[in-house]
């Protein structure tokens, strides 16, 4: 029997954001989206006071006055290097990864080992990574991914913070207590479905008739029910190049010059041009939008955009932000209010797959050098430690990030001085 693992960091930006602030430990605290939009991430005394994942932050001010609540911007950044760095940690415990999201990895152990030895290596795991990145995890042990999301919430709620669904008298004890809703895969609209069949619990899909739940649901709520039953039908995912890559943020403000906009479409860029060199892939096509404000009161918005095709596969990114320059020429309206932009990058091929033309030639070695060296900088110094000129040194269009923490674990110059 196979031993998945599901690692899971609690509430993983609020805890990013504690690590470095120990004086946020046992007050609510809650990190909201790009502009300080929404609730995206909550501390658990902040869900005991009733704020809700995904709640606009405007209508919880007052009560963030009132129970003085700490609240944060988004910072990617850091949380880009901790999740690698937990990831990391992690991978050290078992070769077969399967990083599912920023803050959540499948591990899977031999099935040469006993449900009791998986157990105890989860409890030295967690405790590894609370000592060498400072962040709390739980982990779900059991036969099949699906059981092991089930037992990761679980072990949320244990004091180990590990929990093991292995066994089956426990497997029914548990399930018989999660609502059908919650598996893995299901969902709202399938479980409203599965309500209408009799079906209310884990425990109840289960033990549904497989024939029955295949004509409903098809291959995927077949499988689902074999996994619930410890039958593992879904294996760890080696991580596949992106078909297609999207960069693109709201602007901390309404703008209407046309240079703004350009130096937003250029940032964009060369952000999807590092995701596409890291890859190992070139674009054959762009697609560049714009979003403008129609009535402000309504929230009413207008769309543009346009596609652009390459005469030869491309991941210099001074080209693509020419083209998407000249683009923004075609589409740019001066009398609009804009709010948003993005580039897509589009019809990706393996650098291995890009043929010499006959009349265009091939990548340029001098171009493609350029960029490694670009690249290699910023990945030695800092993002953005060199930058293109088109992008602009001081991007009024930026993301609004009123309530920032302005910690950063990538800069040496940015970590905190603890003076003894």
């Amino acid at each position: 029997m196979s031993h998945f693992v599901l690692a899971d960091c609690n509430n993983f930006f609020v805890s990013c954001e504690k690590l470095f602030n120990p004086k946020l430990e046992g007050r609510p605290v809650v990190v909201l989206s790009s502009n300080d939009g929404c609730v995206v991430s909550r501390s658990q005394e902040a869900k005991r006071i009733g704020i809700k994942m995904g709640q606009p932050y405007f209508q919880i001010k007052d009560l963030c006055s009132l129970s003085k609540v700490a609240v944060f911007s988004s910072n990617y950044r850091l949380y880009g290097d901790l999740s690698e760095r937990m990831m990391n940690v992690l991978s050290s415990a078992s070769p077969d990864m399967e990083v599912y999201s920023v803050d959540e990895a499948f591990l899977n152990f031999s099935d040469s080992l006993e449900s009791e030895v998986v157990f105890s290596n989860c409890v030295e795991l967690r405790a590894r990574v609370k000592k060498w990145v400072g962040l709390p995890i739980s982990l779900g042990v059991a036969p099949t991914k699906t059981l092991a999301k089930i037992a990761g919430d679980v072990a949320k709620r244990s004091a180990v913070g590990v929990f093991n669904l292995s066994l089956p008298v426990v497997q029914k004890e548990v399930l018989q207590a999660v609502p059908v809703h919650e598996v893995w895969g299901v969902g709202s609209k399938l479980s409203e479905m599965l309500r209408g069949m009799g079906i209310r619990t884990a425990w109840d899909f289960r033990e549904a008739d497989l024939i029955r739940i295949r004509k409903k649901m098809g291959v995927m709520g077949e499988r689902i029910v074999l996994e619930l039953r410890g039958v593992s039908c879904l294996g760890l995912e080696e991580p596949q190049p992106k078909k297609s890559i999207i960069c693109s943020r709201s602007f901390g403000q309404v703008i209407s010059k046309k240079e703004e906009v350009a130096e937003a479409l250029s940032t964009f860029a060369s952000a999807a041009c590092e995701t596409l060199r890291e890859q190992g892939s070139y674009t054959c096509a762009m697609s560049v939008w714009l979003e403008a404000v129609l009535d402000a009161k309504l929230g009413t918005r207008r769309h543009y955009s346009r596609l652009h095709a390459f005469a030869f596969p491309t991941s210099d990114t001074p080209q693509i932000i020419t083209a998407a320059k000249s683009i923004l020429s075609n589409l740019f309206i001066p009398t609009e209010q804009y709010k948003k932009c993005g580039i897509v990058l589009l019809d990706l091929i393996s650098e291995d797959l890009v043929v010499p033309d006959l009349f265009l030639g091939g990548v340029d070695p001098k171009r493609k050098a350029a960029m490694k060296t670009l690249d290699a900088v910023n990945e030695q110094f800092g993002k953005k430690s060199l930058f293109f000129g088109a992008m602009g040194t001081d991007a009024k269009w930026k993301t609004r990030s009123d309530k920032g923490s302005q910690y950063n674990t990538v800069e040496w110059d940015a970590l905190p001085i603890v003076k003894a």
